[in-house]
């Protein structure tokens, strides 16, 4: 691992606006050098500025690359420029104001325009998003603010909008506040992903921790935005845990998404605000069995007995019911022609059933083998349209009960149909995953491993039903049951086992076979494991042998492949960790960890220990200081250096540190550049920098990171030889001519 002295510009500009000096388009430069070409691929140089909307001073920026340190912007020299945040965080508050406007605008709600500085607050402490025609206000409180300003905001705020709601900052204390008012409160945060920010949203509720999810995943409600942790209720927005509590005071209970299928619609009556239909209606939802009971059959209906409704955790209908009693369908019964009738009202249409699970079944399979046969690709919407339902209509547990059905009879090495089907971004379906746990794959998969299984078995529908080898005609296991083969003696039926267990074995290896050809390690595996201590005739057995090298190579080969990959990380690692952001580093570490597991702790006990070395060093990069803390440090700082200048004499760090706090002392060497670079962040480029006054232990020498200080200030930096020089006319500038004689005198 490079030493701790290696330079690191963590203090160095990492965001600007793009366009104008006053847009209020961010621009997050990441750290890394190859996510720098990816940032700058079809971009031009210029177009950046240090954005007002920033704090910063509207000049242009220049994104610089280095591969020994990390990327960021520079001002085009000389620099006068004031601008206190420029981590990258520094444009949170744009990224979360064009987040909010695009969100608003999804959720089909005019906005109005956006205010950075409302009330006359400092930029980056609060955002106001308008919309409804300035009606009503989503405000983010980002800055920290005393409660009786905040609920002095409040009430104004309520006075003049229609609607209001508050998200909090993860620095603002506020949400404790509302959180003891309303029983929660809404956080906001970014975070980086490669050359973006991510908006998130948190829930926050007390003694819990935040919930955190995506904005896309909110929704915005006439009484305000709901979370996936919050639920809409008749008497407004509350937790979702607390829905099992809400029996207690009788109220209409929400209706989750496709949780209700409503037909055959028959007008009755109407009122002055409602009018009232008669319907058929399908309800989906969960029902809760005492443990001992039997499972219901899935095409047989069924009627609860001692049954009550409540909701799940997941906000889908909970049907508790001691046990189920199997009901009869009843036959409609059938008019003879020309048979009067008593019925007074005029017919009525019937209502239009919804199609039952079995025939949906029989409907996706027939469509799969076809698709199949025809080497292509079937689309969710696809599907429902030839089984006559809409594609809004089934849940992603519906969709894998239904599919695992039409994958059977399933057996290992049948090829999977449900491959098949694609998402609308032309990857695996959404419920892929879900459909192969259902047929019994107990393996959990990253999203490549799923890529490449979604693949293969697709390849092997098309080459399986395209030879017409598989139908809904084959046989439901790999035994043949011969019609022509008596089955009254017992030399005959023994003969008729042979043959089924013969059919049985040829089968088993047919898959296996086929398996190798696509290069699919686990099918092969499984028929092996089949195959374990199974007396097979001679040929059989010399192709198990010639299967199970080949597996043992193949397996062995892809475990060096997984080992190389773990290797070349960690190398990268060690190379580039010191380099690395944090996010960027927990992320290269958590993908080396994913991997070392696959490899194992024999084969990679080498890499192991480097990324539990890395892991250490991460976690001590967390307990650095915050920026809060080093300004609060450098306001110190330059209060007691411009003391020093009065006094004409110079300084050391220790005695810094025994002067104003003793914390001083225990800093990292580039926290201690990062508090020196913030001591002169004010000082005009015409001025010396404050911290030429501090020297080290002998005082006739400046300090061993003045040199650093002058480069992050993006100052002339002198070579070292010619360092001692600067550094003496630097001091002659604080003190004046013939300060050498008065420090002597001293």
């Amino acid at each position: 691992m490079p030493p701790f002295s290696r330079e690191e510009d963590t203090r160095k500009v990492q965001t600007a606006v793009i366009g104008r000096p006053g847009s209020d388009a961010p621009a997050f430069l990441p750290y890394d050098h190859d996510e720098f070409d990816l940032f700058m691929r079809g971009r031009s140089r210029s177009g950046f500025y240090c954005g007002i909307l920033l704090g910063g001073c509207g000049k242009s920026l220049s994104p610089k690359r280095y591969v020994d340190k990390k990327c960021h912007f520079a001002h085009h020299p000389p620099v006068h420029c004031r601008r206190t945040a420029n981590d990258e965080s520094s444009a949170d508050h744009l990224y979360i104001g064009r987040a909010l406007a695009e969100w608003l605008q999804s959720q089909r709600q005019r906005v109005g325009q956006l205010d950075y500085r409302p009330g006359g607050h400092q930029v980056g402490d609060v955002v106001d998003v308008p919309y409804e025609d300035g009606r009503r206000l989503v405000r983010v409180q980002l800055g920290r603010s005393s409660k009786r300003e905040w609920e002095g905001a409040d009430a104004g705020l309520h006075a003049r909008y229609e609607s209001l709601d508050w998200l909090f900052g993860p620095d603002s204390f506020v949400a404790n506040w509302q959180m003891e008012r309303q029983g929660y409160a809404l956080r906001v945060q970014c975070r980086s992903v490669g050359a973006v920010r991510e908006v998130e949203i948190g829930t926050q509720f007390p003694d819990r921790p935040v919930d955190w999810s995506s904005l896309t995943d909110c929704t915005l409600t006439p009484q305000g935005v709901v979370t996936p942790s919050l639920v809409q209720t008749a008497n407004g927005i509350i937790p979702l845990h607390a829905l099992v509590v809400a029996d207690e005071n009788p109220s209409p209970l929400p209706l989750p998404p496709g949780s209700v299928i409503v037909t055959g619609t028959t007008s009755m009556h109407s009122t002055e605000t409602h009018r009232y239909f008669d319907v058929s209606a399908r309800i989906t939802g969960r029902i809760a069995l005492p443990v001992h009971s039997e499972a219901p059959e899935p095409h047989r209906s069924y009627l609860p007995v001692g049954a009550t409704l409540s909701w799940d955790k997941e906000g889908r209908w909970l049907i508790s019911a001691e046990g189920l009693q199997p009901v009869q369908a009843e036959a409609a019964p059938q008019k003879k022609e020309g048979s009067p009738t008593n019925d007074r009202h005029p017919p009525q249409p019937e209502p239009v059933q919804a199609p039952s699970d079995s025939s949906l079944v029989r409907s996706f399979r027939r469509t799969l083998e076809n698709t199949a046969r025809s080497g292509g690709a079937v689309t969710v919407s696809t599907l429902c349209k030839r089984a006559r339902i809409r594609d809004d209509v089934l849940t992603p547990e519906r969709w894998q009960t239904l599919l695992v059905q039409a994958e059977q009879p399933w057996t290992p090495g049948k090829p999977i149909l449900s491959a098949l089907v694609k998402d609308r971004d032309g990857g695996p379906a959404p419920f892929f995953a879900e459909v192969l746990r259902g047929l019994g794959w107990t393996r959990s998969f990253s999203w490549t491993e799923l890529l490449d299984v979604w693949r293969r078995e697709g390849r092997r529908a098309h080459a399986a039903f395209g030879n017409g080898r598989w139908s809904t005609a084959s046989v439901a296991s790999p035994n043949p049951k011969p019609d022509c083969l008596p089955r009254t003696s017992r030399q005959t039926c023994v003969e008729s086992a042979a043959v089924r267990h013969r059919a049985a074995c040829d089968a088993l290896i047919d898959w296996a076979c086929e398996a190798q050809r696509t290069n699919d390690l686990h099918s092969v595996e499984q028929v092996l494991f089949l195959l374990d201590g199974v007396v097979v005739p001679p040929e059989t057995d010399r192709t198990v042998k010639t299967l199970t090298e080949w597996f043992s190579d193949q397996s062995a080969e892809a475990l060096y492949g997984t080992w190389e990959r773990l290797s070349t990380l960690t190398e990268r690692l060690n190379q580039e960790g010191d380099d690395l952001h944090p996010d960027q580093l927990r992320r290269l570490l958590d993908h080396a960890e994913e991997i070392a597991r696959e490899v194992g702790e024999e084969l990679g006990a080498a890499e192991i220990q480097d990324i539990a070395r890395w892991r250490q060093h991460l976690a001590q990069l967390a307990a650095r200081p915050t920026l809060v803390e080093i300004r609060r440090h450098a306001m110190a700082v330059r209060v007691a250096l411009r003391r020093n200048v009065g006094e004409v004499r110079t300084t050391t760090w220790a005695e810094l540190a025994a002067r104003i706090d003793l914390s001083l002392s225990s800093l990292h060497p580039e926290d201690r550049v990062a508090v020196l670079v913030e001591v002169d962040r004010d000082t005009p480029d015409t001025s010396p920098p404050f911290s030429a006054l501090v020297t080290d232990r002998g005082g006739d020498r400046p300090h061993p990171l003045y040199r650093q200080v002058l480069f992050n200030l993006d100052r002339l930096t002198p070579s070292p030889d010619a360092m001692h020089m600067h550094w003496r006319m630097a001091l002659r500038h604080h003190f004046g001519w013939g300060w050498e004689t008065r420090m002597a005198q001293q």
